[in-house]
């Protein structure tokens, strides 16, 4: 494993996908590259990676070619399974989606850099959270997240061969002008403007399980997957460091700002400036982590007040108005609808 001061990178997979699409609507692929630098050899390779940027531009620059407002949508169909990507063999011989999505954001960057797929339980089951990386929000993003949480319903209706649909399906970017191709396609409720982009699905459909679950294939592709990560450089970025340090310090410590910026010898506002840049903030950092780990304290025999001290709060009413906001029910019900198995 080699170290490199590189921007984020990711598979070359997704801009092909969008390539090809763009070039069923009459915009060949090799103008398209062309048009951000770069040539579509240079796209083949099973190993072949480009800037998060790059992908951007891609995408918006196919979107102005072709006028097609779903591009997203349409890349979800053009590449369902790669030979040559062992974390997509590992999520197909799954058990079933919920060990499939562990696997999957256990493995999420052979296909690309930073913590993009959560996976979070919630009182109904189990949802995935999708978020692009970048240090602002672009129009590509919308095209993005659509085709992930695409592929992830689709592939989920191939990969237990039953028509499951999920729960919810909630994007944080505005709604199309016209929405019917993706009521068909997720067949389910919709909402935009929300806070976070995410599927959910019932706790039944997420055990339920995988038409191709094979325990010792999945076995030798994870190897293979674990080689796969320890080939890709080294991207140890100023957020993997902030979110390590609260950690460590979240219960009973001191996880200011100030703290974390002076055990990180780092400026504060060279800190706050640099966060940014990555397309993150402090108390975003800390916010995702708690949520993160109130699940797993909760699911142990833990009271309340402990969990509330592990994860840094003064006082567990502070821990009650958070995890209303993040799950939209209480510790206690959480807790409760876990012990009766979703």
């Amino acid at each position: 494993m080699t170290s490199s001061s590189a921007p984020p990178s990711l598979s070359a997979r997704l801009a092909r996908q969008g390539l090809l699409a763009a070039a069923r609507r009459g915009v060949p692929a090799e103008r398209l590259c062309e048009d951000v630098g770069l040539r579509w050899s240079e796209l083949n390779g099973p190993e072949a990676r480009i800037p998060y940027a790059v992908l951007d531009d891609i995408l918006e620059r196919a979107v102005a070619l072709t006028g097609d407002d779903n591009l997203g949508l349409h890349m979800a169909g053009m590449d369902v399974m790669d030979a040559d990507d062992p974390a997509s063999l590992v999520i197909l011989t799954s058990a079933h989606l919920r060990e499939a999505m562990a696997r999957g954001c256990r493995y999420q960057r052979v296909w690309g850099d930073g913590e993009r797929f959560v996976v979070e339980e919630t009182p109904r089951g189990v949802r995935m959270r999708f978020t692009p990386v970048g240090p602002a929000w672009r129009p590509a993003h919308r095209h993005l997240t659509e085709v992930a949480l695409v592929q992830l319903a689709q592939g989920l209706r191939v990969f237990t061969g039953a028509d499951i649909r999920p729960l919810r399906a909630r994007f944080n970017h505005a709604a199309p002008a016209d929405l019917r191709e993706h009521e068909a396609l997720f067949g389910c409720p919709l909402e935009f403007n929300a806070p976070a982009s995410d599927l959910e699905f019932s706790a039944g459909d997420a055990d339920r399980p995988f038409v191709h679950a094979d325990a010792l294939l999945n076995a030798v592709f994870e190897h293979q997957a674990r080689r796969a990560l320890e080939r890709l450089p080294v991207t140890d970025t100023l957020t993997d460091r902030v979110r390590e340090q609260v950690r460590r310090t979240l219960a009973g410590g001191d996880f200011s700002f100030a703290a974390v910026a002076l055990a990180l010898r780092v400026p504060s506002r060279t800190l706050q400036r640099q966060l940014a840049a990555e397309g993150r903030t402090y108390e975003g950092i800390v916010e995702a982590l708690r949520r993160e780990l109130s699940q797993g304290y909760l699911q142990r025999r833990m009271s309340i007040a402990e969990v509330s001290f592990l994860l840094g709060y003064a006082d567990p009413v502070a821990f009650h108005r958070a995890f209303n906001r993040w799950w939209n029910t209480s510790p206690e019900a959480f807790r409760r609808a876990q012990a009766a198995g979703g």
